[in-house]
């Protein structure tokens, strides 16, 4: 591998851990087109849809953990809200992984297109007040049974499309009103728990290219880390912004998509 393809590798790793540590998803949804459309683009050799696959789990895996750790330790975290949030979107993650054999490409494309949509309208509703960004994780209170409800369903998303942690923080702001650094930092964890199954099926079944992985990885946690360190710097009102922008242009890249196919 030479040094041109390795420092590509890296730095689009480090933007999917960025965005991990900026805005609380695992990345997956940025590192997937990258990896996928950025190497042909650039005039590097066209990585497979099945490599992409494999190295965007494992960058999601360890963005996560360590971007997770950072906001741990800042005290981003709800203890409950993750465990309850995790377990339940696992297992929706695994019924949907299994519904998606029965599923066309174009119809998860469409499925994908509007939940999309339906992430950026509910950015439109009202957040919490940002005086709630001083309340300390363990004074939140989080209904656990709408909690277990929309993790379900939002689990079984991911598990159809490949990526659906995106969905955590805004469902978890202006549905639940949880305050938005604590969404942040605990959506990460959440995508760590139901990431993990994923990225140790794929490891023990020898799917993971070890040498692009690693520079993945390693680009990735770096990018977590000053993700983290940015998320810090700003307010949760510009958070929000930036994570409605991003989600828009998912979107409209998405639609661009299903109307030329």
């Amino acid at each position: 591998m030479s040094f041109s393809v390795i420092a590509l590798l890296a730095s689009l790793g480090a933007l999917g851990g960025f965005a991990a540590g900026l805005l609380g998803f695992g990345g997956g949804v940025v590192m997937f087109p990258l990896l996928l459309y950025a190497p042909p683009l650039l005039g590097f050799a066209e990585l497979d849809a099945k490599t992409v696959a494999a190295v965007v789990v494992a960058q999601v895996f360890f963005s996560t953990s360590v971007a997770g750790a950072a906001h741990f330790r800042s005290g981003r975290i709800h203890r409950s809200l993750t465990l309850t949030a995790g377990i339940a979107s696992a297992g929706g993650a695994f019924l949907g992984g299994i519904a998606s054999q029965w599923v066309s490409n174009r119809v998860l494309l469409l499925l994908f297109g509007v939940i999309t949509l339906l992430v950026t309208a509910l950015m439109l509703m009202p957040a919490p007040p940002g005086s709630q960004d001083e309340i300390s994780a363990d004074r939140i209170a989080v209904p656990a049974i709408p909690l277990s409800f929309f993790s379900i369903i939002t689990g079984m998303l991911a598990g159809l499309l490949g990526a659906g942690n995106f969905i955590f923080p805004p469902l978890l702001i202006y549905i639940l009103k949880v305050p938005t650094r604590i969404a942040i930092g605990s959506s990460l964890f959440i995508a760590l728990i139901n990431t993990s199954a994923g990225f140790l099926g794929k490891l023990l079944t020898g799917q993971i290219p070890f040498l692009i992985t690693l520079v993945v990885v390693l680009g990735a946690a770096s990018g977590a880390i000053a993700g983290e360190r940015a998320h810090r710097r700003l307010s949760s009102r510009v958070l929000r912004k930036i994570y409605s922008v991003l989600v828009s242009l998912i979107a409209l890249t998405v639609w661009i998509t299903v109307w030329r196919s």
